[in-house]
C-alpha cells in the first residue's frame, strides 16, 4: 500500500459517514486519508432503510407526547433532528434528483389505536413550518370510504374500525451503496488517498502532538505507520471498539441496535405502494417497494458490533412475517415467501438511561477527555450525511489550516461511460455493459466480486442477487483483476458464500 505518512486528518470508516467526511475535508483543502477496513458502503450504510425521509418519527417520542412535555430538552433535539431531516431531504432531492425516487406512503388511522387525525395533521404541519419552501410533502387524507376503494388497502386489519388513512410523498435513495463510493471517489478526485481493505489496528497519541496509526493492508499483509494531526473516527458501531483496541481511556459514545429486513414479493395492487404503520406492542414497522419487490421491518435489537458481520437469523424472519400478517391479515404470505433477508447495526448515541441508545446525530470533541484532535461521530444516516461531512469539516478547521486552497464539494452522481457496442449483461430488469464492468474493475479499487456487484454497479440487488450472472461478470473482468480461471471459479464461489451467509440466498449460480 504505496501512501505518502503524514497527513492533516485521517478518517477511519469507509461507510456514509467517513465518506462524506473526507468528501468535505478534502473539498476544503485539508490533506486527507480515508481508510476501510472493507470495502466502502460494504456494512451498516448498505443495510438501512434507504430512505430519506420527512422525520416524521422523530415527533413521536416513546410511544406518547407526554414525553415531549415531561422532557423538553428531549423535544427540543427531537425537533432539531425533523428539522435537519426535512431540510437535507430538499436539499438532497432537489441537488439529486436522478439518485432518488418519490414513494407514496401510507398511515392507516384506527378508532382505538394509533395516531388520531388531529394530531396527524398537526404533525405534518410542523414538519412543513421546519422546511418552509421545502420539497412538498404532498399530505392529503382519504377518508375509510375512499381507502376502501383502493386494493391494497383492503387488506389492512381491522378495516371496520379504520378511520382513514394518510398519504404522503417520501424518497428512496436508489442504491445508497453507490452514493456512499461517489463520495469516496469525489474525495479521491480532491486529492484524498482512500483505500479500502486497510484495517486500523491501533492508535497512538504522538509525542508532540497528533497521532500515529498503525495500518494493516488487507491486500498484501504489509503493515505501515502513518501519522495524522486529527482523527476522525467514522466506524459507526464500531467506534467504542476501535478506541479500546487501541488502549486509549475515552468515554463510551456509541450503542449499536440491530434491525433486520426481509424482502417478497407482494400482489401486483401493492406496486410503488408503502406503508407506515405501529404494531401491537408499540415499535413501528414499515413495507417499502424496492424495483420489484418489497421489504418490510424493522425488528431491532440491541447489538454488540461484530467484525464477521450480521444476518438475520430464523427466528426474526418468522417473527417479521408474523408482523406483516398482522398489519395486513387479508394478504396470504408465509415464511415459504421470503426471497432473502439482511441485517445490520445500526449506529445510535450512547445515553444514560437509553439501553438501546438515542436518536441523537454528534460530532464527540474528545479534546476535553485527554484526547485532542480525536472526534468520534455517532448516529450517523444516510439521509443526512452531508451536513455530517460539512459539520466534521467545519470542526477540524477550528484545530488546523487547511494545507492547500479549497473547491466546491462535488455531489454529482458518477456516471458510468456508455458503449453501444459493448454487451450487456442483465438480471431482474437491471443491465450493466461489459464496458461499464471493465470501468469500474480498473479504476474504482475492486478487489472482490462482491465489491462490483453491489457497491459500483447494482447487479447484486436483483432479485436472485446476481447469482446468474455472478460467473459471467467475474470471467468479464478476469484479465484486468489478474484472475486465473481456478480464481474466477473462488471468487464465484466467494460470491455464493456471502450471498447465502449474509442474506439467507442459496440458488446455483448458471
Amino acid at each position: 500500500m504505496a501512501m505518502p505518512a503524514d497527513f492533516q486528518v485521517a478518517v477511519i470508516g469507509g461507510g456514509i459517514t467517513g465518506a462524506s467526511a473526507a468528501n468535505h475535508l478534502a473539498a476544503a483543502g485539508f490533506s486527507t486519508v480515508l481508510l476501510e477496513r472493507s470495502d466502502f458502503a460494504s456494512g451498516t450504510s448498505g443495510r438501512s432503510s434507504r430512505l430519506q425521509h420527512c422525520g416524521l418519527t422523530y415527533l413521536t417520542p416513546g410511544r406518547s407526547i407526554w414525553n415531549f412535555l415531561l422532557h423538553p430538552l428531549m423535544a427540543l433535539e427531537h425537533l432539531e433532528l425533523a428539522r435537519r431531516a426535512m431540510r437535507d431531504r430538499s436539499r438532497f432531492v432537489r441537488a439529486s434528483p436522478g439518485q432518488v425516487r418519490p414513494i407514496s406512503f401510507n398511515v392507516p388511522l384506527y378508532r382505538k389505536e394509533g395516531i388520531p387525525p388531529w394530531k396527524a395533521k398537526l404533525g405534518f404541519r410542523l414538519l412543513e413550518l421546519l422546511d418552509r419552501g421545502g420539497v412538498s410533502l404532498d399530505f392529503q387524507q382519504l377518508g375509510a370510504r375512499q381507502a376502501a376503494l383502493e386494493p391494497a388497502l383492503r387488506g389492512l386489519h381491522d378495516g371496520g374500525d379504520l378511520t382513514g388513512v394518510i398519504r404522503f410523498t417520501e424518497y428512496q435513495f436508489d442504491w445508497p451503496e453507490r452514493i456512499c463510493l461517489d463520495a469516496v471517489l469525489h474525495a479521491r478526485d480532491c486529492g484524498a488517498v482512500v483505500r479500502n481493505y486497510a484495517e486500523v489496528a491501533a492508535i497512538a497519541a504522538a509525542p508532540n502532538g497528533g497521532w500515529h496509526l498503525e495500518v494493516v493492508d488487507k491486500r498484501d499483509g504489509d503493515t505501515h505507520t502513518i501519522f495524522a494531526d486529527c482523527v476522525v473516527n467514522a466506524t459507526g458501531a464500531w467506534a467504542d471498539e476501535l478506541t479500546k483496541a487501541s488502549g486509549l481511556t475515552l468515554p463510551t459514545v456509541n450503542q449499536g441496535l440491530k434491525g433486520t429486513n426481509v424482502a417478497v414479493r407482494l400482489p401486483p395492487e401493492f406496486r410503488g405502494l408503502a406503508f407506515e404503520t405501529t404494531l401491537a406492542d408499540g415499535n413501528p414497522f414499515y413495507v417499502i417497494p424496492w424495483r420489484n419487490l418489497h421489504y418490510f421491518g424493522p425488528r431491532d435489537a440491541p447489538c454488540s458490533p461484530s467484525p464477521e458481520g450480521f444476518r438475520a437469523d430464523e427466528q426474526t424472519i418468522v417473527d417479521l412475517v408474523e408482523d406483516f400478517r398482522s398489519v395486513f391479515p387479508g394478504v396470504p404470505l408465509s415464511r415459504d415467501d421470503v426471497l432473502y433477508s439482511w441485517a445490520g447495526v445500526r449506529p445510535r448515541t450512547a445515553r444514560f438511561g437509553h439501553p438501546d441508545g438515542c436518536e441523537a446525530v454528534l460530532l464527540h470533541d474528545m479534546a476535553k477527555a485527554g484526547a485532542p484532535g480525536y472526534f468520534i461521530h455517532t448516529g450517523g444516516l444516510l439521509m443526512t450525511h452531508r451536513h455530517a461531512g460539512a459539520s466534521i469539516a467545519k470542526a477540524v478547521s477550528r484545530r488546523l489550516k487547511p494545507a492547500c486552497s479549497g473547491q466546491p464539494v462535488r455531489y454529482v452522481s458518477r456516471t458510468l461511460p456508455t458503449d453501444p457496442s459493448s454487451q450487456p449483461l442483465s438480471t431482474g430488469g437491471t443491465s450493466v455493459s461489459i464496458a461499464q464492468l471493465r470501468f469500474v474493475a480498473e479504476h474504482e479499487q475492486v478487489r472482490h466480486l462482491d465489491d462490483l456487484m453491489f457497491r459500483r454497479t447494482p447487479l447484486g440487488w436483483s432479485e436472485r442477487m446476481g447469482l446468474d450472472v455472478a460467473h459471467a461478470v467475474a470471467e468479464a473482468i478476469s484479465d484486468i483483476m489478474g484472475w486465473s480461471a481456478r480464481e474466477v471459479a473462488v471468487e464465484v464461489d466467494r460470491y455464493k458464500a456471502l450471498v447465502a451467509h449474509q442474506f439467507g440466498m442459496e440458488l446455483a449460480c448458471d
